[in-house]
């Protein structure tokens, strides 16, 4: 039996309000009034809370799945906001009872990188980020709890990577090697992800086998589908769009809908910036994830053109927005073969071309295999020399004999060790893939991140912004272009308010 694993820390970058969790952290100060900017996560407040102990609980929204929300006042020095995040993550383990992960995972506290908003501690931002790294990384496993450290701010998510990137790691030594190649790839654009019902569980969404429930209970099919036998998914899937009487897939589609907010895979993937995404997930979560990094997705396939798209996503089987064209039943995937071929080719060409990362994915969808068999096969055909496998699989159900069966074209990880297991062992593993994907410098020459560099890295830093504030005094100059990288790492004519 696997036991409840240690906390971690792991950084997101999207928003608060867009990552699943069980308890939300916002900022205030000692008057206890929070600002507009977190009604998103807290709801509207217009009543001062009571910050006698430095941090308090937010009155419960009317939303039953809303997370619940504690306040911590940054108005003190920057050890006491250890101390008061200390408290609140204590109060988590005591306030929750059943992680929305289940019960062999820590409770999933989000919080943002307290204290360098407007008015606190924004100036020392490099410290900030190195403190609260340090803190929660040795603080989490200590008292049993996860935190995802939130920021949309790119160049604070990378000073954040930057800051754990020599702390000790939570995998094995094979799975770091791992993670660091498959976050060179998606350094290089290299990395295309595939993604399937996995990613979407953990946001309270149904797997396949809770589908066919629903699904039987509603249309009355419970015994006939116990009599099915040894009928596959899809079958099963196939036997209760009879007896439907029309609009079976709007009521899948349904089943998909509601106030979900994105996973922590969703958001893990989304930190990998992936420009080529294939999933045969019906929600809307993941383009939500990526939203929330602010970079949002050109196109959504096969309903938007995918021409001159920096990054698009490929429904594979439909969506919740397009009931009508959703895949779930053997006669749709037949079906799908003869009026859809080209979105199928996307997948094949991505083979192909990148190396492709399958999260969530249990390997057994009749169509996707379907369509790796016929890869391997033209590459046998032609010959083709192996330039390595053509994908990497994370797998969370230790299916050996599956590995064996693809040895030669996907890299086969078994997740499924010590006392990980499950969408908790993906997590943490694609955290490190992040880590390591991580390419932002903007923070590099601004100042205010000058506490994240080694001594003789901020005097080079210090040079590098004299350079550029000579070259930015000039009106025109043929040196605009090197200004112009100047500002990609970080400098800045006057420092902003923060």
């Amino acid at each position: 039996m696997k036991l409840v694993d240690q906390g971690r820390l792991f950084v997101v970058h999207g928003r608060l309000e867009s990552v699943t969790c069980d308890v939300a952290v916002v900022v205030t100060d000692d008057s206890g009034l929070l600002g507009q900017h977190w009604s998103d996560v807290a709801g509207p407040r217009n009543e001062p809370l009571d910050m006698t102990r430095g941090w308090a609980t937010v009155p419960l929204t009317t939303d039953p799945g809303a997370p619940i929300v504690l306040a911590v006042s940054i108005e003190t020095t920057y050890d006491e906001v250890l101390r008061r995040l200390d408290a609140v993550l204590r109060e988590t383990v005591r306030a929750v009872t059943l992680p929305t992960r289940g019960a062999m995972s820590p409770p999933l506290v989000a919080m943002p990188v307290v204290g360098i908003g407007a008015g606190g501690f924004s100036e020392r931002r490099g410290d900030v980020v190195r403190a609260l790294v340090d803190h929660l990384s040795s603080a989490c496993p200590e008292i049993g709890v996860d935190v995802a450290l939130v920021t949309p701010d790119p160049a604070v998510h990378a000073a954040a990577q930057h800051a754990r990137r020599y702390l000790p790691s939570p995998v094995t030594e094979e799975l770091e090697d791992h993670a660091r190649r498959l976050g060179a790839l998606a350094r290089r654009g290299r990395l295309a992800v595939f993604m399937g019902a996995g990613v979407s569980i953990p946001s309270g969404l149904p797997s396949w086998h809770e589908l066919l429930g629903t699904l039987a209970k509603r249309y009355s099919m419970v015994d006939v589908l116990a009599a099915a036998g040894d009928f596959s998914a899809t079958d099963k899937a196939g036997l209760i769009e009879k007896s439907s009487e029309g609009g079976f897939r709007r009521v899948v589609a349904e089943s998909f809908s509601g106030e979900h907010r994105p996973s922590l895979l969703h958001a893990m993937v989304a930190a990998l910036d992936p420009h080529e995404v294939i999933t045969t997930n019906y929600d809307l979560l993941y383009e939500e994830a990526v939203e929330a990094t602010g970079r949002g997705i050109a196109s959504v396939m096969p309903w938007e053109s995918a021409l001159e798209s920096d990054r698009w996503i490929l429904k594979l089987h439909g969506d919740v927005a397009h009931p009508d064209q959703i895949v779930l039943t053997r006669h749709h995937m037949v079906r799908y073969d003869a009026v859809s071929r080209p979105s199928a080719s996307m997948l094949q060409s991505l083979l192909l071309t990148r190396h492709t990362l399958f999260v969530g994915v249990s390997m057994t969808d009749d169509n996707v295999l379907r369509l790796m068999h016929e890869v391997e096969a033209y590459l046998t055909a032609n010959e083709v020399e192996s330039a390595g496998t053509f994908g990497t699989v994370l797998d969370v159900a230790g299916d050996s004999a599956r590995a064996r069966l693809w040895a030669d074209q996907l890299t086969w990880l078994d997740l499924d060790s010590g006392v990980l297991s499950g969408t908790r062992a993906v997590e943490i593993f694609l955290d490190r893939v992040a880590l390591h994907a991580s390419r932002n410098s903007s923070w590099l020459l601004d100042e205010r991140f000058a506490g994240l560099l080694e001594p003789t890295d901020q005097d080079l830093a210090e040079r590098a912004r004299s350079l550029f504030q000579l070259l930015s005094s000039r009106e025109s100059s043929p040196w605009a272009p090197l200004e112009r990288q100047l500002r990609k790492f970080g400098a800045r004519t006057v420092p902003d308010d923060g």
